[in-house]
């Protein structure tokens, strides 16, 4: 019986000591259905892609939250601007999730950029792909495509055929 007792406990202690815990960010419903109709219309996106990506963006915030740094794809950078651009809403947002406001710092050329920022866009730590993060992170079901360059391409290529018509 003390055997059995201990053999649980050890299995109970290694299984817990694998199990991941972090804070899940969800954008609001309103937020949600304003970058639906924002990423329809203004970017051009499918409805596949656009909840795809917003989707990805709560992934990309559930990273922020819980102290990943990292870029985002270029679809998720696109739908992260279309909710700042809501100054309000975005701001509603970072507060009622983070406590503050969750900046953006885009990243031109090093000559111009913060000694700081520097230090950590030039850090191994940064080099490390936002979905491979996530994954160890342990989040479950990422969209890899919303999450690769080719998606990107892709969906850069199919803004420009829009915009040519």
């Amino acid at each position: 019986m003390i055997y059995i007792g201990i053999e649980l406990w050890l299995i109970t202690a290694i299984l817990s000591s694998s199990i991941t815990c972090f804070e899940i960010v969800t954008i609001p419903d309103g937020d949600v259905q304003y970058l639906y109709e924002r990423l329809r219309t203004t970017e051009h996106m499918t409805d596949t892609d656009a909840l795809n990506t917003i989707i990805e963006l709560e992934n990309y915030y559930t990273a922020a939250k819980n102290g990943l740094t990292g870029e985002p794809s270029e679809m998720i950078d696109t739908a992260w601007h279309a909710h700042i651009l809501n100054t309000p809403m975005y701001f509603s947002f970072c507060q009622s999730t983070f406590g503050s406001y969750l900046h953006h710092s885009p990243y031109w050329t090093r000559a111009s950029e913060a000694e700081e920022t520097q230090v950590i866009v030039s850090s191994l730590e940064f080099q490390i792909p936002m979905f491979t993060k996530l994954k160890e992170l342990g989040i479950v079901d990422l969209n890899e495509t919303i999450w690769t360059s080719t998606a990107a391409a892709m969906f850069n290529e199919n803004v420009q055929t829009k915009t040519e018509l």
